[in-house]
């Protein structure tokens, strides 16, 4: 059973709340704080301040609130994934030096976890999120600069991979919009079914997890058989 941690925010509660019913043999936990930046993670890190809500499923698992570090040291963990808020995902200057110091702490508690980077999606082209002017509010520009800005991550900081959520989102948007809404609840976040699964699924697939036949309550087994189609041909 391969064990995942994510390091993250709402975004990485989307992608992994169905990810261990998608992907099985999969033990998934998730250290959430609402938008949390590299910023942030690192002043938590380097203060050891235990604001974090552990997850399973996308929902806490205990009532206290926990350190990250606490978490690092609490299990040999196969994978630990880091990613950017996603108002600043695509903004180049915003990553260091806190996503050195970010790394840091993780090579140095666990150094036979493989570091991935979580690559987010851009807003829906009709979100209201203050920070999509960051963008233009240009949900291509702020695709093409998130790409770009995960991909120098990875080279540059010799990450061990890249999960390509934001990649499989877009290409969804341009070939498919299921629930009308561009994969969303809000603009931002992804829509509790489908844009959810997809996360999920991308995930799935880049840990070569054997899938099940897992729905959301409410979704369409067609349609989820058309994602499913679309990001195994990306």
């Amino acid at each position: 059973m391969l064990k995942i941690l994510a390091l993250g925010n709402s975004f990485s509660t989307d992608c992994t709340t169905y990810l261990d019913r998608i992907g099985k043999d999969l033990y998934v936990r998730n250290l959430f704080i609402g938008g949390c930046s590299l910023e942030r993670h690192a002043k938590n890190l380097l203060e050891g301040l235990p604001h974090y809500q552990l997850q399973a499923q996308g929902v806490p698992v205990q009532e206290a609130s926990v350190s990250a570090a606490a978490l690092f040291c609490a299990d040999e963990w196969d994978f630990i994934t880091v990613q950017q808020a996603s108002g600043v995902s695509g903004m180049q200057e915003s990553f260091d030096p806190h996503l050195d110091v970010v790394l840091g702490y993780i090579r140095r508690l666990c150094p036979s976890a493989k570091i991935l980077w979580h690559q987010t999606w851009a807003y829906a082209t009709y979100s209201t999120h203050p920070e999509f002017v960051n963008y233009g509010k240009d949900q291509a520009q702020m695709w093409k600069q998130i790409e770009a800005c995960s991909h120098r991550a990875v080279r540059e900081k010799q990450l061990d991979g890249i999960i390509e959520t934001g990649k499989a989102i877009q290409a969804l948007r341009e070939q498919l919009t299921p629930d009308g809404t561009e994969l969303c609840r809000d603009g931002f976040h992804l829509s509790l079914d489908y844009g959810r699964y997809a996360g999920a699924y991308v995930w799935a697939k880049y840990f070569g997890a054997a899938c099940t036949d897992f729905v959301p309550d409410g979704a369409d087994e067609a349609r989820i058989a058309k994602i499913r189609h679309i990001i195994d041909k990306i």
